[in-house]
């Protein structure tokens, strides 16, 4: 009988629930036969706590981007960090629990908190299941993703992969996967139809994130800009959406501002350049679908490599003050698009749409060198 493979997650950033659901999608499809658990066991833990916690996750990225920095390199360079875990009691009593009942042969970390837990519960060695780490950000990876134990690390590009190098993970235990994003993509990018004004013009899409403090300006700065095709889509925040739309009724050119999209890859993919946050999962989504990004909001630290990834690849931008967004999209359309078309041309070349496969692959494959061994010792 095979065993389940758990893939655990946290909804602090999008990017790490995201690859986790990817994931799973693509394992179900690879060995239907196989269980496949995606459980978040801080919420499931802390309940409403973490629901707070969550708030001020938001509140302080958003609000007090310098004081989240000073954290975040905290957690990068203090030794104490990785133990200091074990205040999490409820959540190591949760993960507990749900190793003895689910017996998994990989455990899969779309957050770098569980691996810690993980050693403080059982050790580094002589596990009863592989464990696997998926990497959500790029370049600027927080130290915390490899200080715990991990039989392997899945990485989305090469450049994250020489980081992980140079900070002494061993090379053979990385794996460069790409991101998981959704299988779609490998359908979905090279396909869009080329801007020609003024018959076609170029279709541009604002991704507001949760908080955003600045974006009622962005938004009337990108409605003042002429020539373009502009829709707006901000999550399931009913109150951003209401807010914005009003903004929206009283520009030149009325828009509809939308919530949740349930097609989302398929609007990224059909819109010429994507404006929103820096965030990992956008990111990779926006070079899948050979989609050039404008970054309206980059989070220092785990946000900071996703950017100079973009923009060292010349795949995008950054541009973090209203104007600055709405001067980026004219720039990048003026003179034929020549700006886009190479941005354009960047994404298709680094953006990896088949990673939730690829990553896949490797946890399957993972599972079977478990089993096999299990099978060798019975």
């Amino acid at each position: 009988m095979k065993r389940p493979i758990l893939i655990l997650t946290s909804a602090f950033g999008e990017g790490h629930n995201a690859a986790a659901r990817n994931l799973a999608s693509a394992l179900r499809l690879q060995d239907p036969e196989r269980s496949v658990e995606v459980r978040d066991l801080f919420a499931e833990a802390y309940g409403p706590i973490y629901r707070i916690a969550q708030k001020n996750y938001f509140f302080f990225i958003n609000h007090f981007p310098g004081l989240w920095s000073w954290f975040y390199k905290y957690l990068h360079q203090s030794k104490n960090a990785p133990s200091q875990v074990a205040v999490f009691r409820r959540g190591a009593r949760l993960l507990r629990k749900t190793l003895t009942e689910i017996q998994p042969a990989v455990v899969a970390s779309t957050y770098p908190g569980y691996n810690h837990l993980l050693d403080h519960l059982d050790g580094k060695k002589n596990r009863p299941y592989k464990t696997v780490t998926v990497v959500t950000d790029s370049i600027s990876i927080n130290s915390l993703w490899y200080r715990g134990h991990s039989d392997c690390y899945l990485v989305p590009n090469e450049v994250t992969a020489k980081v992980m190098r140079d900070a002494g993970v061993p090379d053979e235990k990385i794996r460069v996967s790409g991101f998981p994003v959704p299988g779609i993509f490998e359908t979905l990018r090279g396909s869009r139809i080329l801007p020609d004004p003024p018959a076609r013009l170029p279709k541009v899409l604002y991704l507001v994130n949760p908080g955003q403090k600045n974006a009622d300006e962005i938004l009337k700065q990108l409605g003042a800009v002429e020539g373009i095709e502009l829709s707006v889509a901000c999550g399931r925040d009913e109150e951003l959406r209401t807010n914005l739309q009003k903004i929206a009724n009283s520009l030149t050119h009325p828009i509809k501002v939308e919530g949740w999209m349930n097609d989302l890859p398929q609007r990224i993919a059909s819109n010429h350049l994507v404006v929103a946050k820096a965030g990992g999962a956008t990111v990779q989504e926006c070079l899948a679908a050979s989609t050039p990004l404008v970054m309206s909001q980059v989070i220092p630290g785990q946000e900071e490599g996703n950017a100079e990834l973009l923009t060292t690849e010349e795949c995008g931008c950054t541009a973090t003050s209203p104007q600055a967004v709405a001067s980026a999209i004219r720039y990048a359309f003026s003179h034929g698009a020549t700006v886009w078309k190479c941005w354009e041309q960047n994404t298709l070349r680094i953006g990896k749409p088949d990673g939730a496969a690829a990553g896949a692959g490797i946890l399957l494959n993972q599972a079977s060198n478990d089993e096999l061994g299990k099978n060798a010792n019975a």
